[in-house]
């Protein structure tokens, strides 16, 4: 029996109640990226998520961030074994699956949106990495970024956005003039012309889309305009795209854009004081742990949702940190 049978077995006699039991006053703020219809690499399924929502309805409380935050400014305790549910960017994806499904479990959730993106006006820079590897006819990589080469042939289309990732990590340590630079530099060696928009399969929902989920009772949290590394950016940019991100979304929704997350989970001091200053509540960061009283709300950590469910029944249970 192997390690994910022998974790599968624990997580079917509830063994991990007791860790369960041991954090119940924390607070799992789980984030999601994209979904599918059926298992694709790098993305949650259709069922994997209802597997999420009916372990989460059985064992905690599935509460609005809002409500966690306005509990953290108070000093007041959240109810045992509450969980929030988070999802950054804004892809098409999460409005066609996993919607459907927070409406089918009656549950709520906070979405962060790049609003350039929505706009249709820039891409989720880190996808177009996964677009020129998945498109190129070129059988081979020979690049170096950051001191680091990748000189390797390109295979099947799992093991083409692993290596983007991989290109993906290197990118996000530069400033974003050369980041852009790096990335049309990959294109032309790859030999592949990246689109102004984002294709299928790396687009966003749409304005009325997200009028219709925050009538739903989604809750509409701001990602940035066009999600720089925030770190790798003058205080100006910084500035304005927290500002400019805000009054998009609360200008199309007519409702406040009270929650914000850091693109990469990036933030130092000057990054957390931005989102202060601009007027948000609360800001997430993506540092691996479950969220305690007296947190800073403007530094929230957060658990991955791992699609395979033991390891997602270890995270959230806290199992991951006290074995640490």
């Amino acid at each position: 029996m192997n390690r994910s049978q022998i974790a599968n077995l624990l997580v079917k006699s509830n063994a991990f109640a007791p860790f369960r039991f041991l954090n119940r006053a924390k607070l799992p703020i789980l984030m999601y990226h994209r979904f599918s219809g059926n298992e694709e690499f790098g993305k949650t399924s259709r069922q994997t998520f209802e597997e999420h929502l009916s372990y989460l309805s059985r064992h905690y409380k599935i509460i609005r961030l809002t409500d966690a935050v306005e509990r953290f400014q108070r000093g007041t305790k959240l109810p045992n074994r509450s969980v929030v549910i988070t999802i950054d960017d804004g892809y098409k994806d999460f409005y066609e699956i996993a919607f459907p499904v927070l409406q089918k479990f009656n549950v709520p959730a906070t979405i962060y949106l790049v609003t350039d993106f929505v706009n249709e006006n820039c891409w989720i820079w880190t996808d177009k990495a996964r677009y020129v590897l998945c498109r190129t006819k070129m059988e081979r990589l020979d690049i170096e970024i950051c001191g680091t080469k990748f000189d390797q042939a390109l295979g099947g289309p799992d093991s083409r956005l692993i290596l983007a990732g991989a290109l993906n990590t290197e990118l996000k340590r530069l400033s974003d003039e050369d980041k852009d630079a790096r990335i049309a530099g990959l294109a032309k060696a790859l030999k592949v012309d990246i689109p102004d928009r984002p294709t299928e399969g790396y687009r966003a929902f749409g304005w009325d889309d997200a009028r219709k989920m925050a009538a739903a009772g989604i809750e509409v949290g701001s990602h940035t305009a066009t999600h720089p590394i925030l770190t790798n950016v003058a205080s100006s940019r910084l500035e304005s795209e927290l500002r400019i991100a805000k009054s998009a979304i609360e200008g199309n929704l007519e409702k406040s854009a009270a929650h914000f997350c850091y693109p990469n989970g990036n933030a130092s001091k000057r990054e957390r004081d931005a989102a202060d200053a601009a007027g948000y509540a609360s800001a997430v960061t993506t540092e691996i742990r479950l969220c305690e009283n007296g947190d800073d709300r403007f530094m929230l950590p957060r658990i991955d949702a791992e699609p395979e469910i033991h390891r997602f029944v270890q995270s959230t249970s806290g199992f991951d940190r006290l074995k640490g």
